[in-house]
């Protein structure tokens, strides 16, 4: 609850004194901008981009949409204005997008279509039976036709105008390091509407939200606030590892499917519902740790002890916190460690698979202080070692120092590269969690691994660094558990 608690509120923070509309408080970014970049990443990550479809028509501000063809494409940086708060909520508004509940739909609240990064021959991806334009048709388009956004015929001449025009919209869409937005608006007075400018696309992104939010909504407690509401929604359209395919997982999911468990499970309002929508966008955007764990998201989330309610002058550097965020620091766990004691951590460990979300770990309430403890102990160990460069001498240098050393130990099999990762992570959340950690462990498997190790090129390359690495890392657990 903690956890679920710091995202709503992280979300009624950013939002303060924001005007309450449907087109923006139920909107959603339609790319996540990647703020930090992995550190295995060579090369710094290529802006993303929109690619605009300047539509003609007889009124763009009528009721029923004529569409009488394409006047041009123009490509522009996606979030050009920039990340901050105010930027963000513009965008949204003028994009009208969000996230449909579920990958088969055949219908979009927004007239944009993820393009994603090219392929080498992106002519070939736009063409043919299960090109990207006959996606676009089936899942975005047509429906506009079928609910009367646009007059009868508009998608078939739109559709003809997109193949006949594809060799220019490949050219743009042609970038394979770079990810593409598709957008359609309108040409007005030689100016872009976006679909938020547009009333008929307005009008249907509400009618939308009225169906697919409201009225499959259900009366019960909100198990956030616990006021009793007539409109409540499932945590699982907010954070995708909350699903209803996992019985396992939620409480009241034995038996009866989404029907008969749905106020069971994990019921919000739709207050704090819209809360938690831009609270998760907040921790993809400025809270999300990308670099500690080659491949691992971790999300840092902010609580604040004395509440969003009181924003006096003792909360100010807290909440301050709360809307800079994290993404943009080299060493995130050393610079909360130094945040002030108003506020505590929660940390989420996840991995994206596609369209899946899997959580590997949870970790609630670690106060600045404790990580400080951490990363003192450590600083111990590196001053023993040796250990003098800047970015080493971090509690980020303690994990990712850890993550190597383990990682050294599964070789090239992609499963045991996987074992490995888990077993790191657990470490991570055990010394997070003030909890024992198996020292004996680490030197077993250094012990069981090192005849294989010593008789591999790349480990040997690099041997007399893994085995101080390793060195280290005993003696920083040991110094760990002798002081808890």
């Amino acid at each position: 609850m903690g956890f679920l608690n710091a995202v709503r509120d992280i979300g009624r923070v950013q939002t303060a004194g924001m005007e309450e509309d449907s087109t923006v408080k139920f909107s959603q970014l339609p790319m996540i901008p990647i703020v930090q970049k992995s550190r295995n990443d060579q090369q710094e990550t290529k802006k993303e981009q929109v690619i605009q479809v300047w539509l003609r028509t007889a009124d763009p501000f009528a009721e029923v949409l004529d569409i009488q063809g394409i006047d041009r494409f123009r490509v522009v940086d996606y979030l050009a204005d920039g990340l901050s708060v105010v930027a963000r909520q513009e965008q949204k508004r003028r994009m009208l997008f969000k996230e449909p509940s579920g990958n088969n739909v055949t219908w979009s609240y927004s007239p944009i279509y993820r393009l994603g990064k090219p392929k080498r021959n992106s002519l070939r991806e736009l063409l043919g039976e299960k090109g990207r334009l006959e996606r676009l048709q089936k899942t975005t388009l047509n429906n506009y036709e079928k609910e009367g956004v646009f007059a009868p015929g508009s998608v078939d001449l739109l559709m003809n105008a997109l193949h006949e025009q594809s060799e220019t919209l490949a050219e743009l869409w042609s970038d394979t390091e770079r990810s593409y937005l598709l957008m359609f608006g309108i040409s007005h007075q030689d100016s872009f509407l976006y679909p938020g400018d547009i009333p008929a696309f307005v009008s249907y992104f509400r009618d939308k939200v009225k169906r697919q939010v409201f009225d499959d909504a259900f009366s019960s407690p909100c198990a956030l606030c616990q006021t009793s509401s007539a409109a409540c929604v499932n945590l699982d359209t907010v954070f995708k590892f909350a699903t209803f395919d996992k019985p396992g997982y939620l409480p009241g999911m034995g038996s009866g499917g989404k029907d008969r468990s749905a106020a069971k499970v994990f019921p919000a309002c739709i207050d704090c519902y819209s809360a938690l929508l831009v609270g998760r966008e907040e921790l993809d955007v400025q809270f999300c740790d990308r670099r500690t764990i080659s491949g691992i998201n971790i999300y840092v989330v902010p609580e604040l002890i004395t509440g969003t309610k009181r924003m006096d002058a003792a909360a100010r550097a807290a909440t301050g916190f709360i809307t800079e965020g994290v993404a943009g620091k080299e060493s995130v766990f050393s610079s909360l460690a130094r945040r002030d004691e108003l506020l505590v951590f929660h940390f989420v460990f996840w991995e994206s698979n596609q369209a899946q979300e899997r959580i590997h770990l949870m970790v609630e309430d670690v106060p600045p202080s404790y990580l400080r403890f951490l990363e003192d102990t450590w600083l111990e160990t590196a001053d023993v070692f040796g250990i003098k460069e800047d970015g080493r001498r971090t509690l980020d240098g303690a994990f990712r120092t850890l993550f190597r050393a383990t990682r050294s130990f599964a070789g090239e099999r992609q499963q045991d590269k996987n074992v490995m990762t888990e077993y790191t992570i657990s470490l991570v959340g055990k010394l997070l969690n003030n909890e024992w950690v198996d020292s004996k462990m680490m030197k077993t498997l250094a012990v069981s691994r090192m005849p294989g190790l010593v008789n591999d090129p790349k480990w040997m390359k690099y041997a007399s660094n893994n085995v101080r690495e390793l060195g280290a890392l005993v003696d920083f657990l040991d110094r760990y558990n002798g002081r808890r």
